[in-house]
């Protein structure tokens, strides 16, 4: 099978940070309440949009957009992913995102390494830029691939033309519904069942 194309988780995958909620949830000192939302929600006691909601009420007084973005920009990208992906393009493949991370973050990195096809999750401000308690909801966490499919449809591609790349357990559906699925620096819990893991980007080149 000749690929056509790349999806990318971007949390811990294009970005150093494992977690942009997270690093939300420690800049505002609400981390603890976050886990036990988490743990709700992979309990199947809550729905992600639900939890999303819930993990954005914690934060008070509500945020303005400029802090949002103060926090979640100062990002680092993965080792060697700028240039991976500048070289994937040149040679003709069409890059994706697939992420939960909110769009904030998503839009600047798709930005930065000029990915123009994205699918995540996100906030809404009010007319003086400050957070409300409504949601862009588009990716659940557990069903990743949900989105994964809906974003290559759009795309005209294949999911088994397209290359998967992800970090973490979180990343098992959107991994298995591409035609290759790899794991980049996987966490212990994905490691056990990927069949395909690299520890640079560049390792990609040499899969495709």
């Amino acid at each position: 099978m000749a690929f056509k194309a790349v999806a990318f988780d971007l949390d811990g995958t294009l970005v150093t940070e494992k977690s942009s909620w997270w690093t939300l949830h420690k800049f505002f000192g609400t981390y603890d309440q976050s886990v036990r939302n988490m743990t709700s929600y992979e309990q199947g006691k809550i729905t992600y949009d639900k939890f999303m909601k819930l993990d954005i009420g914690l934060w008070k007084p509500r945020p303005h957009i400029s802090t949002i973005e103060e926090v979640l920009l100062n990002y680092t990208l993965t080792s060697n992913s700028k240039l991976v992906t500048k070289l994937l393009k040149e040679k003709g493949y069409s890059l994706f995102i697939v992420t939960t991370a909110p769009n904030v973050l998503a839009n600047a990195v798709a930005r930065e390494i000029n990915i123009s096809h994205v699918v995540s999750n996100g906030f809404v401000f009010d007319s003086e830029g400050y957070l409300t308690q409504n949601i862009v909801f588009n990716v659940d966490l557990l069903k990743k691939e949900i989105a994964f499919r809906k974003l290559l449809s759009k795309a005209g591609v294949k999911c088994e033309e397209c290359v998967a790349v992800g970090d973490s357990r979180y990343d098992k559906s959107f991994l298995n519904a591409a035609g290759l699925g790899v794991a980049f620096n996987p966490d212990n819990i994905l490691r056990k069942e990927a069949k395909t893991i690299i520890h640079d980007m560049k390792e990609l080149l040499d899969l495709i």
